[in-house]
């Protein structure tokens, strides 16, 4: 898996960039409406992260099983909206848009933890509670979104039954790749980061 993961990026090193930025572009648009935003919008932010906070605190105990569950749902429908784009015309467009907006949610959340909580214990709950999960997340979208653009292309511009069957069993090999980072992510966020959250919460 790793030889594939290095070999794609290698190919692929120019598209990898352009995601990058785009993805550093929308997480400074999330933090500079955050920002921007209105009293009232902040006020209703920082109530709810501090209400969570005190929950937390009073001994509300963690579903680890419901929050695993919720994870890989949203990730399996994230991979299949990926997957279902990158067979259609409006495809390669829309997988911009979602690492856009994939950028702008984090730069938002990023800023309103960091409003609600300060710029220093603000960027402590982003790394206990995101960065060892994201590090693996962001690169498996990436990859996937990448392997969809990239078959669809061969597919455009080779429609012989041959080029599509390579195509796509090329797109399911990358996909399970893909799946399998994801499951890592997911089992990282809900067992060591909620875990890492959860011991330095009392100091917030």
């Amino acid at each position: 898996m790793r030889k594939a993961i290095e070999k794609h990026i290698k190919e692929n090193i120019k598209e990898y960039f352009i995601f990058a930025l785009i993805l550093i572009i929308g997480l400074f648009i999330g933090t500079l409406i955050l920002n921007n935003s209105g009293t009232a919008q902040r006020e209703e932010i920082s109530n709810f992260l501090n209400g969570f906070n005190t929950q937390i605190k009073d001994g509300s105990r963690v579903e680890y099983t419901s929050m695993l569950f919720e994870i890989l749902k949203k990730d399996i429908l994230q991979v299949a909206l990926i997957t279902f784009l990158s067979v259609s015309i409006i495809g390669v467009p829309a997988i911009y848009l979602i690492i856009g907006y994939k950028g702008f949610s984090l730069g938002y959340t990023i800023s309103a933890i960091s409003v609600t909580f300060g710029a220093g214990k603000g960027l402590l709950f982003c790394l206990s509670l995101m960065f060892l999960s994201k590090i693996i997340e962001i690169p498996a979208i990436f990859f996937i979104s990448i392997s969809g653009i990239k078959m669809y292309k061969t597919i455009i511009k080779d429609k012989s039954r041959e080029n599509i069957k390579y195509a796509i069993r090329k797109y399911i090999s990358n996909l399970l790749i893909a799946l399998i980072m994801f499951a890592i992510s997911a089992l990282i966020e809900t067992y060591i980061s909620s875990n890492l959250f959860l011991s330095i919460i009392k100091y917030f």
